[in-house]
């Protein structure tokens, strides 16, 4: 049985695109996926998808069924629970007093010249870092300054569809996917 997380993009947020957890676990149970759990409301999906060992494949079947199901386009990033466990694991920021830890998890890794222009913009408020198909974040949430830092900036910068977890977030989800 291979097991993944799904991370949805956007929805449930400042009441767009409300999609309840009730319904999308149904969802992927009608799709065939087994032992399907989800953490709080902002799309985060524990699941078996039994021989399929395919995530782009993964990606695309959830995001079309949602579309055809509840109406919109919800970009679908898949992860393996060993990958995302990893990246906590490296996290390569110390999260200080004030400051908090985030992962957004890109669709694709980006092109290394738009991944360089996106660390440059790190400053004292906030600072990032890449690793193939993930982004380290830190922000100071004190800061006078307002910080940059959000999905829509990750993607500007970037160029490819980002869903951004925080660390504890993160945490507990990879959690769920090794009960």
């Amino acid at each position: 049985m291979n097991t993944y997380i799904a991370l949805l993009r956007g929805i449930n947020v400042g009441g767009h695109r409300p999609l309840k957890m009730d319904d999308l676990r149904q969802l992927f149970s009608e799709m065939g996926y087994k032992n399907v759990s989800t953490y709080i409301q902002s799309g985060n999906i524990v699941f078996d998808a039994g021989d399929e060992t395919n995530p782009a494949f993964l990606s695309t079947q959830i995001a079309v069924q949602i579309a055809e199901t509840f109406g919109y386009e919800v970009p679908v990033v898949i992860r393996r629970p060993d990958e995302v466990r990893e990246l906590l694991a490296n996290f390569p920021f110390e999260e200080k007093e004030g400051w908090k830890g985030y992962i957004s998890f890109l669709a694709n890794k980006p092109m290394n010249e738009q991944a360089a222009e996106l660390v440059a913009c790190s400053n004292a408020v906030e600072q990032f870092k890449i690793q193939g198909a993930a982004l380290f974040s830190v922000v100071d949430k004190q800061a006078e300054a307002t910080p940059r830092f959000s999905n829509s900036f990750v993607e500007q910068r970037l160029g490819v569809p980002a869903t951004t977890r925080n660390l504890r977030t993160v945490g507990r989800i990879v959690d769920i996917a090794t009960d």
